[in-house]
């Protein structure tokens, strides 16, 4: 080969080191480190201006290696006889091999995913154990600060319930019993009370607070709940209530005269 062509190879290989022989004698020395482009450069010229004939460039990676590859360059008319290309044959992988290569690979990637799930499943196991426990906790430290009431402050606590709320009850049931027993001896005695008459069967208040509610059930009748009200705005007390709803209405006092 000539000399640019032993020199693409040797640059296409990677080689950091070359120097230039003509037999055992050296004519161009080793380079230094990185300098390889300017010694190829000094080979070309050293080749140009040498007699023609058969040189040989060693190249080597490292400035230690005792073997260095050799590239022959001949500057004669006659060139040296390219060696033919060489057929290295190479065995092919049995079948049998790839098949027991995949199957070691999925056996080593089942047994790593079988670790991390059982690394996993022990993560899970304790977190649901950490929570069962501040849970626990928890449940203790409420029960704590609000101590449960014992049977007797429950047995005080219902009774003053039933008097707040039973006592009204008890005075409504107790006046609507007397309301029930006058309108039987009105009937009895088949008069009504006249206008004006005080009722002394009924406190005053509880009279107010029933034809209050009486009132009231004409609100889908406006000019009668009207009317009522003015007739209230007119009254300074029950009587007068009863006096001037007689004489607005005959039958409306009639009603309200059976419920007070």
């Amino acid at each position: 080969m000539n000399f640019n062509e032993q020199k693409n190879r040797i640059k296409e290989s990677g080689y950091k080191y070359i120097a230039l022989f003509r037999g055992n004698e050296q004519i161009c020395a080793w380079n230094i480190a990185g300098k390889i482009d300017a010694k190829f450069d000094e080979i070309e010229t050293r080749l140009q201006n040498n007699p023609a004939g058969l040189y040989t460039i060693k190249a080597r990676n490292a400035t230690k290696e005792k073997s260095p590859d050799l590239f022959t360059i001949n500057t004669g008319p006659e060139k040296l006889a390219e060696p033919g290309p060489q057929i290295i044959y190479k065995e092919p992988a049995s079948d049998k091999l790839l098949e027991n290569q995949q199957i070691l690979n999925l056996t080593v990637q089942v047994k790593q995913l079988e670790m991390e799930n059982k690394y996993l499943k022990d993560q899970i196991t304790d977190l649901e154990t950490e929570i069962a426990e501040l849970e626990t906790a928890a449940a203790v430290t409420l029960s704590e600060q609000t101590p449960q009431p014992s049977l007797l402050d429950s047995a005080k606590d219902f009774l003053g319930n039933l008097m707040e709320f039973g006592a009204p009850l008890l005075d409504q049931h107790f006046a609507l019993k007397k309301q029930q027993l006058e309108i039987e001896r009105m009937k009895l005695t088949n008069r009504r009370p006249a206008p004006g008459t005080p009722q002394a069967v009924k406190d005053s208040n509880v009279q107010i607070r029933i034809i209050g509610e009486w009132v009231e059930t004409f609100k889908d009748q406006p000019e009668i709940y009207q009317a009522l009200h003015n007739i209230s705005a007119q009254s300074d007390s029950v009587e007068k209530f009863l006096e001037l709803l007689n004489q607005f209405s005959p039958d409306l006092y009639e009603q309200l005269s059976i419920k007070i």
